[in-house]
């Protein structure tokens, strides 16, 4: 948008300047797809590079993102920490209310194997939901209920739903029965984790997680799971864009 004081010709000019400039680093725009075996190693060696205690490498899952509408039940991303043996981590979050209730059955401390996520299909990209066999330990069981410490909603309630925590030994994995998006220290603090102290953090977000939890963070890696927040464009089915446009096409 652009605002002058009367002037048209002025406000075109200016308008046609922002124009150019976002069209001369349009490719700065553009998400870059990094096979996620590499981004797994990248990680571990910015975690080996970096200062001890000085905050997790935080892993975002960039096709699974709550706020964009991805079910948040995708293992693709948690799968490859776990294939890769990143240790001390905690993995924000996975939607799957069956297996909240299996873990309550279990109780706190019980050692279960679970198939977890994957419930859901994602048709609008042709994909069928994969679970994954995870076993550890029931670290937490609770009814998924806090307040936000802010700055983003500062004082707002939010309840994920019965949840629980499984612990790998490698990994805790927060099981939600609500979908909801970490960026909020106290969605943490409820299922008493605390991010600051692990060497690894994946979460299933990509912008809102930095109101709460940038300034946590040593190191960042956007990991290109799987879901409908895919910026993989060949995966979508565009029937009311007009042609060509940028990235889809190239220009």
């Amino acid at each position: 948008m652009v605002v002058t004081n009367g002037d048209d010709a002025l406000a075109r000019r200016w308008c046609d300047e922002l124009l150019d400039m976002a069209w001369a680093h349009r490719k700065a725009f553009v998400y870059e797809i990094e096979p996620l075996a590499e981004s797994m190693k990248r990680a571990q060696a910015l975690a080996d590079a970096g200062q001890p205690g000085a905050g997790p490498m935080v892993l975002l899952d960039h096709s699974d993102n709550c706020a964009s509408g991805g079910t948040m039940d995708t293992m693709t991303v948690l799968g490859g920490m776990l294939d890769a043996g990143l240790q001390d981590a905690a993995a924000f979050a996975i939607f799957d209310p069956q297996a909240v209730q299996q873990m309550i059955a279990a109780g706190v401390g019980a050692q279960v194997t679970l198939s977890l996520g994957g419930k859901l299909d994602m048709p609008s990209i042709g994909l069928k939901g994969q679970p994954r066999t995870v076993s550890g330990r029931v670290k937490l069981i609770c009814d998924g209920r806090y307040r936000n410490f802010g700055p983003m909603a500062r004082g707002e309630t939010n309840d994920m739903g019965p949840t629980a925590v499984l612990d790998t030994g490698a990994v805790e994995i927060v099981v939600i029965s609500n979908h909801t998006e970490p960026h909020d220290l106290a969605a943490f603090v409820a299922v008493g984790i605390d991010p600051a102290r692990k060497r690894f953090l994946m979460l299933k977000s990509r912008v809102h997680w930095r109101a709460g939890l940038r300034l946590l963070a040593q190191a960042v890696v956007e990991c290109a799971g799987t879901g409908v927040c895919t910026s993989d464009y060949a995966m979508l089915n565009f029937q009311h864009v007009r042609r060509p446009i940028y990235p889809v096409d190239v220009m």
